[in-house]
């Protein structure tokens, strides 16, 4: 799909985003699951079911509210790390044993 953005609905974050040693900065799909919210990272298409893949934790107190006229859109002031690298960024920069 050549445009992603357009398939979004509903809330989106925009937040720091580590992926082993790297920082960047993303807009991610917000839902909140019991009243807590969560960044939707990835999704995968399961017989026509869109069904997420990755998912990262927020904390609520470093989550801010849309700016006046920006719909929708909450910002984050904490940096989330993406699950699928977690374990490799360890190893990194782990120390080396023979």
């Amino acid at each position: 799909m050549p445009d992603r953005r357009k398939v979004r609905v509903g809330l989106k974050v925009i937040h720091r985003h580590r992926v082993g040693n790297r920082v960047f900065r993303r807009v991610s799909e917000l839902v909140f699951v019991d009243g807590r919210p969560k960044a939707l990272l990835s999704w995968i298409d399961i017989g026509g079911i869109r069904t997420p893949l990755y998912i990262c934790e927020l904390d609520r107190s470093k989550l801010r509210a849309p700016k006046a006229g920006v719909k929708n859109t909450y910002y984050y002031d904490a940096t989330t790390v993406d699950p699928r690298f977690e374990d490799l960024s360890e190893e990194v920069n782990a120390p080396r044993t023979r």
